[in-house]
């Protein structure tokens, strides 16, 4: 389970209280200990955040709330997170700051900058988390980095294109508020915000070169951003052997039960260095193995165990195995 620093939890309460509702409601169901809510904060499971939204949504009857929130984000809010960001001399190099030292607000989740097809896009990735997560915090971690950005610059700025993995809303007056002129994309493959080349280079009112050299060494103390590359095999082990238990194992079903879609989950297994089949294959290794221990089990029940249709899938599935067998002897395949 990730963490979220209470300096965020802070924020969005101060918002949803000013929007008419009980502060103590909400600290209460959200989870946050109350205590967390004053000093310089600390980190918390990534769960009371998540609630906070829930019942600020539910609540406000919005759905839309945390971007009705994260468009009012103040600066300094999250202290050295925001004094990275302000200080940098360009946007670029402000933005360029969300990805290495994330873990200063969060470890649930992680920022990059990458050079894409259509322009330079910031990527935010979350490693824990269901649907309803997703679409609140992926939308303020958007929002408030680009409202975070609008008010350093001197000069109107949108992005060209708003990529969510959310389904598209009944209505999207309040995205079109936020987001202005871009090409607003629901049902993708990843959040991201795509920027003009040139809107990047622009430089920050606030940039500050002497605060950014002294808080160059606090932020290389920082723990490293979220592992994702590990994150995923470990997140697709815990849904497969959950689909198993099921008894309905198939890409789909995991990609639906990780909050995305086959092809993105099949690219951050490739990016893991591992393959979905690899996956599939280890967690059926692992079940096997721990279903053996007692004797020899029946083609029909392994066919069973690890979700074959019948035992020919299953002697299909063992033929190709053999090979692994005899590269791993120790291996439980047979």
């Amino acid at each position: 389970m990730g963490t979220d620093q209470t300096l965020l939890h802070r924020f969005v309460i101060s918002q949803l209280t000013a929007m008419g509702l009980d502060r103590a409601r909400l600290i209460r169901e959200s989870g946050v200990p109350s205590w967390t809510l004053t000093g310089n904060g600390v980190h918390v499971p990534s769960e009371t955040f998540w609630r906070l939204w829930e019942v600020g949504a539910r609540a406000l009857g919005d759905p839309d709330v945390a971007l009705r929130v994260a468009s009012r984000y103040e600066l300094k809010a999250t202290r050295l997170y925001d004094y990275l960001f302000t200080s940098a001399p360009t946007l670029r190099a402000g933005l360029a700051t969300c990805g290495p030292y994330v873990s200063a607000v969060t470890t649930n989740h992680r920022f990059d900058l990458v050079e894409g097809d259509g322009g330079p896009a910031l990527r935010l990735d979350m490693v824990d988390g269901g649907d309803a997560t997703r679409d609140y915090t992926q939308l303020w971690g958007l929002t408030a980095v680009l409202t975070r950005a609008r008010r350093v610059v001197d000069a109107p700025l949108d992005p060209i294109r708003v990529s969510l993995r959310r389904p598209a809303p009944r209505r999207i007056e309040v995205y079109r508020e936020v987001f202005g002129s871009a090409i607003i994309e629901f049902g993708a493959d990843t959040d991201a915000m795509t920027f003009r080349a040139s809107d990047l280079d622009m430089p920050l009112t606030s940039a500050d070169p002497v605060l950014a050299a002294v808080l160059k060494p606090l932020a290389e103390a920082l723990p490293p951003p979220p592992p994702l590359e590990s994150a995923w095999p470990e997140r697709v082990a815990v849904a497969v052997a959950e689909a198993l238990d099921a008894g309905d194992i198939s890409l789909e079903r995991v990609a639906r039960s990780l909050a995305t879609s086959p092809r993105t989950l099949q690219r951050r297994l490739a990016e893991a260095g591992t393959t979905w089949r690899r996956e599939l294959d280890r967690a059926r290794s692992a079940r096997l193995a721990a279903a053996s221990i007692g004797g020899p089990v029946s083609r029909g029940r392994q066919a069973q165990l690890l979700g074959y249709s019948d035992t020919a899938s299953m002697r299909r599935a063992a033929l190709r195995w053999a090979v692994v067998t005899r590269s791993h002897p120790n291996a439980p395949f047979g």
